[in-house]
């Protein structure tokens, strides 16, 4: 996998999500659509960009806003990937999106990935899907499974933190 390169200055989440399904509820899936709102966008490449949440409070977590909502078959198939935000702990990092099934404020962790501890700098994470995550996608992917890649930059002592996706 080669990472997208960052834009200088860019401060946003720049991930295709999954390239299969986004390209299947695009192209394949009839009535599909793919709605963006809250400051999300997608570029021509297919990668959809997420904008920062506010200035970092605690390190090691990055949060980003907008929403990108895939329906398809008259509602039936309704995914929305809202708010991404991700939670380093130690050698594991886990992504969380807004829960639309429960009480508001409520999270969701999508996917989780490993990384060496104590790693800083930038860093390709595999994101593999949690048990809930899979459910979101209504079991077509199993847990474990891979979402596209995010190409990370890892806060240190000195490093900013910015996401891009690799291909996928």
């Amino acid at each position: 996998m080669k990472p997208r390169p960052t834009p200088a200055g860019a401060d946003s989440l720049q991930w295709r999500i999954d390239g299969a399904f986004d390209s299947y509820v695009r192209n394949q899936a009839g009535d599909g659509t793919v709605t963006l709102s809250d400051g999300a966008s997608r570029d021509g490449d297919g990668y959809y960009h997420f904008p920062r949440i506010g200035a970092p409070s605690d390190p090691a977590t990055l949060r980003f806003g907008g929403s990108v909502e895939f329906r398809a078959y008259m509602g039936v198939l309704s995914l929305r990937i809202a708010e991404p935000s991700f939670h380093i702990f130690q050698d594991v990092v886990r992504m969380y999106i807004v829960d639309d099934a429960a009480p508001a404020g409520t999270r969701l962790e999508l996917a989780t990935a490993t990384i060496e501890p104590g790693r800083a700098g930038r860093a390709m994470l595999d994101l593999r899907l949690t048990e809930r995550g899979s459910e979101l996608f209504f079991g077509k992917y199993p847990a474990g499974a891979s979402l596209a890649p995010v190409n990370v930059l890892l806060p240190g002592p000195r490093a900013g933190m910015a996401l891009t996706q690799g291909a996928h």
